[in-house]
């Protein structure tokens, strides 16, 4: 910003966690007033699953670290909350559309800092509640509205698109309330913007009537006769098999966790199709179901994973001591839901406190030989992800905003993960999978690492920012193959920061000239920025429209941070 300008005081008072808790839209106008007359950045944030400097105003020394679930601010400018501002209205029930303010959660967000988000006040509760329906979900419902639309995420389909909200109502940077419309040529510049067109106060939604899925999960070898597909061929290896770009498009949602570690080489293929809505025979999927052995099984994991990503013996005995609390308190609550008496609970707790002697012990002795679990790879993760046995395929039949976004019952605090998204043109699937088996025969464990890569569909989208983005007449108008390159958030150092780990990933791609776009709320390059701001501009042809109507909506800058300048401009 860099003018001198005369301070005042802000309209309403910051609050003991660093935010602004603006509780109407009147608020936000006089905190955006107040940041562009003081010279000052404005943001807001939503639950925190976008990596930290792409939400907040810039880091002040650091602080917070560039990841993901950062819940505390950087000092010193003005970051917004709106855990005031969650109502659903209802403009025309008959029909299902509905006015919603950017704070509400799609589902529970169990960690939500302000302690306002249930399950009953969410939006897809809410809606369900109605009849109602949204046509996608992530593999997580805890995001707030507005964030989860203001960085193109999606669901696992190249049918259903997250393509519900029909118009925003918009701040931009000199204070100017709005809606924005469909029939607005300006209306694709607004979603996927990332805060960067100015702040949104509410959403209206065009919803579709309530359904359910039904489907399967099951885990096979790469190339053969009972998997799923021919994840890395053409679809000619066997019979009735489609190749992955077939696959990914006849299939309404899916989701494949690709092991590609050399002696696991596996697939896990989650697979569901939209059946009538329905309250009878249903069975949820649950990754890790909330009983004593499937939150047992899931703190086993952590640990596992804990031991392959550091070899610093301290910080092993500290990770081990903080996953058996983690675990501890998620046992606690499954208790408490299931209504479980006193005894029991001490008897987990018991449990618990000697799991976790054993573990110090174990862990410790590990930390100190170093290498000693990574050579163990190959033996430990089957034991957590076996293959499927014939007729043993885990099914469901379920709402779908209970089981379709298939990692909510994963515990961030147990097996959080960072991660990269990937999107390529669905006609380049097989060349782009085999293209990083290359990549992993010859560099091995540095370039897989030690937890999974996730291959999802993706819809085409009209979003100028979108990562889906096509205007009919190019590779993306069929849909993409999107990469999410996982890692397990404990790991020693930052993917792409310390490790460089996510760089092979971007690098092989742009060397063999395939073109692809990224997820905006995830780690994108922190390097060569005028290259890859290049890159964008190139790969997203309406992105120096996006620039030239960002400019024209926030012309003193206070929604344009450091951050976002360097990758979308090169400098800062």
């Amino acid at each position: 910003m860099g003018a001198n300008f005369n301070m005042t005081a802000t309209p309403i008072r910051i609050g003991n966690d660093g935010f602004y808790h603006p509780a109407s839209e009147a608020d936000v106008i006089a905190l955006v007033k107040h940041a562009r007359a003081n010279g000052l950045q404005i943001r807001g944030r939503g639950a925190t699953h976008s990596v930290a400097w792409s939400i907040y105003t810039d880091p002040v020394d650091g602080s917070p670290p560039n990841r993901t679930l950062q819940q505390s601010p950087p000092s010193g400018e003005l970051n917004l909350a709106f855990d005031q501002m969650r109502a659903l209205d209802w403009t025309d029930e008959a029909n299902g559309v509905i006015e919603a303010e950017p704070g509400i959660n799609l589902g529970w967000d169990p960690q939500d800092p302000f302690g306002v988000s249930t399950r009953q006040n969410s939006l897809l509760h809410q809606i369900f509640e109605k009849g109602w329906a949204v046509n996608t979900l992530g593999g997580i419902t805890h995001q707030t509205l507005a964030g989860f639309t203001a960085t193109g995420s999606a669901g696992g389909s190249t049918r259903y698109a997250w393509d519900n909200a029909i118009a925003y109502r918009i701040i931009d940077g000199t204070g100017k309330a709005e809606w924005i419309e469909q029939s607005d040529a300006r209306f694709d510049a607004i979603g996927t913007s990332m805060g960067l067109m100015g702040i949104v106060t509410k959403i209206r939604m065009q919803l579709v009537p309530m359904y359910n899925i039904s489907g399967t999960e099951v885990t096979t070898k790469i190339g053969v006769a009972n998997a799923p597909m021919d994840f890395l061929g053409d679809g000619t290896a066997f019979p009735n098999q489609p190749s992955l770009e077939r696959y990914l498009k006849d299939a309404p949602y899916t989701r494949i966790v690709w092991w590609p570690q050399k002696g696991v080489e596996r697939i896990q293929t989650w697979r569901a199709d939209r059946v009538p809505a329905s309250n009878d025979g249903l069975s949820p999927y649950e990754q890790f179901p909330p009983t004593f052995f499937g939150q047992t099984e899931m703190f086993l994991g952590s640990l596992v994973f804990v031991l392959f990503g550091n070899t610093n013996p301290l910080r092993i005995i500290k990770l081990i001591w903080q996953k058996c609390g983690f675990y501890l308190e998620n046992l606690a609550y499954v208790l408490t839901q299931s209504g479980k008496g006193g005894f029991a609970r001490f008897f987990t707790f018991l449990f618990g406190c000697i799991v976790a002697v054993l573990l110090f012990g174990i862990g410790s002795l590990l930390g100190f030989v170093n290498g000693l679990m990574r050579a163990a790879f190959p033996m430990l993760l089957p034991l957590f992800n076996g293959f499927t046995k014939k007729g043993a395929e885990t099914t469901f039949n379920d709402y779908y905003w209970r089981s379709l976004c298939m990692d909510n019952t994963v515990s961030d605090g147990l097996l959080g993960t960072e991660f990269t998204e990937i999107w390529v043109p669905i006609g380049r699937a097989e060349a782009v999978m085999n293209l990083y088996q290359e990549m992993f025969d010859k560099g091995g464990y540095s370039a897989t690492g030690y937890f999974s890569t996730e291959i999802y569909g993706g819809p085409p989208s009209s979003g100028w920012m979108h990562p889906g983005y096509t205007d009919g007449s190019d590779e993306f108008k069929d849909g993409t193959v999107r990469i999410d390159v996982y890692w397990f958030r404990d790991n020693s150092g930052i993917p792409n920061t310390d490790e460089a780990f996510l760089d092979q990933y971007w690098e092989v791609l742009r060397d063999a000239g395939i073109p692809f776009r990224l997820h905006w709320g995830k780690f994108v390059p922190r390097y060569e920025f005028a290259d890859w701001a290049a890159h964008y501009k190139t790969n997203l042809p309406r992105f120096q429209d996006f620039l030239d109507l960002r400019e024209q909506r926030d012309p003193d800058g206070i929604f344009y941070t450091n951050y976002w300048k360097k990758r979308l401009t090169g400098t800062a």
